[in-house]
């Protein structure tokens, strides 16, 4: 509490009060819709929890810019949609141990086919709105990269559905790190070179 109180203020203090806001909804967020109210009630814990992780770059967004555009609502989408099937693969590899700790992800509910399935899907959605910030300002080098990143992920979650193993899951989950940071860099790289 500390920490957060700390980290708020110093925030609204140095940066602006709209940044720290959203962090602290975020942390809030967190903690206790994630973490107390989600977590260990309902296989959707990530689904409606996956908000959490994705306000940092709103947060960003509004410590430089002092307001929220729709493309900073675009990168919390992106995450949004990207944390399903980034934990999901991962609880396919470790599902023995969220079992054994009374966390009922979706392979141990479900099972793992519906599990798969689930990943597939939110990677299809993941992957049209991901192509969404060229409609609003990126340009082509974080459209191109964006249609191959995503296209990839894409790739690994059909190979996953249709041939399921833990070497697939595993690959899908490792993927999935490099997607997400791959896919931010883009974005840089977009605006540093197109301006």
């Amino acid at each position: 509490l500390t920490l957060s109180v700390s980290a708020v203020l110093l925030l609204g203090l140095t940066v602006n009060w709209l940044a720290a806001a959203l962090a602290l909804a975020g942390n809030v967020y967190y903690v206790v819709v994630y973490t107390l109210m989600l977590k260990r009630t309902t296989p959707q814990n990530i689904v409606i929890g996956g908000a959490a992780g994705a306000f940092p770059p709103l947060v960003g967004w509004a410590a430089v810019t002092g307001d929220l555009s729709v493309l900073a609502f675009l990168m919390f989408a992106i995450i949004y949609y990207w944390t399903p099937p980034h934990l999901w693969a991962l609880a396919l590899l470790k599902q023995g141990e969220y079992g054994r700790a009374a966390v009922p992800m979706l392979p141990n509910v479900v099972g793992e086919a519906e599990t798969r399935k689930q990943v597939l899907l939110y990677t299809v959605i993941l992957f049209a709105v991901s192509l969404m910030p060229v409609v609003f300002g990126l340009g082509e080098i974080y459209f191109v990269a964006a249609l191959i990143l995503s296209g990839l992920f894409l790739i690994w979650a059909i190979r996953l559905y249709m041939h399921p193993s833990k070497r697939l899951a595993r690959e899908t989950f490792f993927y999935s790190l490099w997607y997400l940071a791959l896919i931010f860099t883009a974005m840089v790289v977009d605006r540093v070179v197109l301006g």
